[in-house]
């Protein structure tokens, strides 16, 4: 259990620094916020797909910050998805140091809702 924990934060680390370094892709854009996807680092292992996701607020949200990247593994077959980490940020674009971060994984699949943003994005990341 230890060795898995290990390699999930050595994973999550060496993924989170690399989203430093993206090429976001604007997929949606709302009146509260602009949704981004990193094309270029989407993997395919074990039957899912794992990518980066960057939510750019056009005003600060209520702790402050002003974004947020999260790295997501979907299941395309049952079309769900889990959280594997996040970051907050007080800068625009996934900038600056974090506000706060997390690479505790969700427990649970969530499924999104027709016509949401999060399907929109899952059925674009799932047809790469």
């Amino acid at each position: 259990m230890k060795k898995l924990l290990l390699l999930l934060l050595l994973f999550t680390t060496l993924v989170f620094s690399s989203a430093t370094y993206a090429v976001w892709t604007k997929i949606i854009n709302s009146n509260a916020m602009a949704l981004y996807v990193d094309f270029d680092t989407i993997k395919k292992h074990g039957g899912y797909v794992y990518y980066w996701e960057l939510g750019d607020y056009f005003k600060p949200d209520q702790f402050g910050d002003l974004s947020a990247k999260v790295y997501r593994e979907v299941d395309c077959k049952l079309f769900r998805t889990k959280v594997l980490s996040d970051s907050f940020h007080t800068e625009p674009m996934g900038k600056g140091i974090p506000s706060s971060s997390s690479n505790t994984p969700d427990e649970e699949w969530r499924y999104p809702a027709p016509n949401t943003p999060t399907r929109s994005i899952l059925k674009k990341v799932c047809s790469k």
